[in-house]
């Protein structure tokens, strides 16, 4: 019976040494993303979101807060389609006045405007 166990044993091991020189010998595994759809759109319903750079904005419609941090130091940053901003950073048409805990304020064509966060004042944009 303890003979059967070793090699039984013995048989996993060898097994485990195989399988692991396999992989040992591989090029290792590459992923190709041409031809395969985005698993991040849905696939019922919505398409994917286009996010308008900020070089490219000419309306406030075209601006989107995605989120605000605040430093330990109380550094406070924006990140408004895909970049992220501090105070007085200007990219484009647009220009980070002021930064808050819910809000940030722009400039956009010498016009002020409020830009909630997604769920904070329903997200609204209001002009000052």
């Amino acid at each position: 019976m303890r003979r059967l166990s070793i090699t039984k044993a013995v048989l996993v091991i060898v097994l485990f040494f195989l399988i692991a020189a396999q992989c040992a010998l591989c090029d290792g595994f590459k992923y190709e993303s041409r031809g395969k759809r985005d698993p991040f759109v849905p696939l019922v319903g919505g398409t994917r979101p286009t996010i308008t750079r900020l070089e490219d904005v000419t309306s406030v419609d075209d601006v989107k807060v995605e989120g605000i941090a605040v430093g330990a130091q109380g550094k406070k940053v924006v990140m408004m389609n895909g970049e992220m901003l501090k105070e007085n950073d200007k990219v484009g048409e647009v220009e980070v006045r002021k930064i808050e805990k819910k809000f940030v304020i722009i400039l956009i064509g010498g016009k002020s405007y409020n830009l909630y966060l997604p769920g904070e004042e329903g997200g609204a944009k209001s002009e000052k």
